[in-house]
């Protein structure tokens, strides 16, 4: 049986949380408080010195394209995206990205994706709420608020692939994986 597979960009192949962090840390340092460990919630302005829409202002235009036109991929993930491309090319699967990005920050995401060499068949700009209405049998994602829209959405958790990532350890699911070659073993 082949399946269309939906892998979203930031905090799956793009190291948002590390990019934006290595920023703050240059240029706005104000915003790192004494005991910074990293971003550990989904809601960001948690972890730093900053409110969310000074943040928004960094990421979605101060800083957009260092941010998310140059920003560090995933750690190994690259390597095993060109595998995937592989197997689901050899399985009879679809590989689509399936990202929730503003309109004038698209391009950067383009942009990254073509960088990388991540040649996927089609790319969905949707909002995370609106995620689990494209059509794809899996989708391979960090967000806990996309967790629940789609299982909201769909009726189910089937289909979702947590990425494991420190601000989503509460959603207590069946499917989560640390890396994407994990996903090889769950789609057969």
């Amino acid at each position: 049986m082949s399946y269309k597979i939906g892998i979203d960009v930031d905090g799956v192949l793009r190291d948002f949380c590390g990019t934006i962090t290595d920023v703050i840390q240059k240029k706005y340092p104000e915003y790192i408080p004494e005991n910074f460990n990293g971003i550990q919630s989904w809601f960001i302005d948690r972890d730093f010195d900053c409110t969310m829409d000074q943040l928004k202002q960094i990421y979605w235009y101060d800083d957009v394209d260092t941010i998310m036109g140059n920003g560090w991929p995933m750690y190994g993930q690259i390597k095993q995206m060109y595998d995937l491309f592989d197997w689901a090319e050899n399985n009879g699967h679809t590989l689509v990205c399936v990202t929730s990005q503003r309109p004038h920050a698209r391009q950067y995401t383009l942009k990254w994706l073509g960088n990388y060499g991540l040649n996927f068949e089609t790319v969905y700009f949707r909002r995370g709420k609106d995620k689990w209405k494209v059509d794809v049998d899996y989708l391979i994602d960090d967000s806990p608020e996309n967790y629940h829209f789609w299982k909201q959405g769909r009726g189910m958790e089937h289909g979702f692939i947590l990425r494991d990532a420190p601000y989503n350890q509460d959603i207590d699911t069946k499917v989560r994986i640390h890396n994407l070659e994990e996903i090889k073993n769950i789609i057969k």
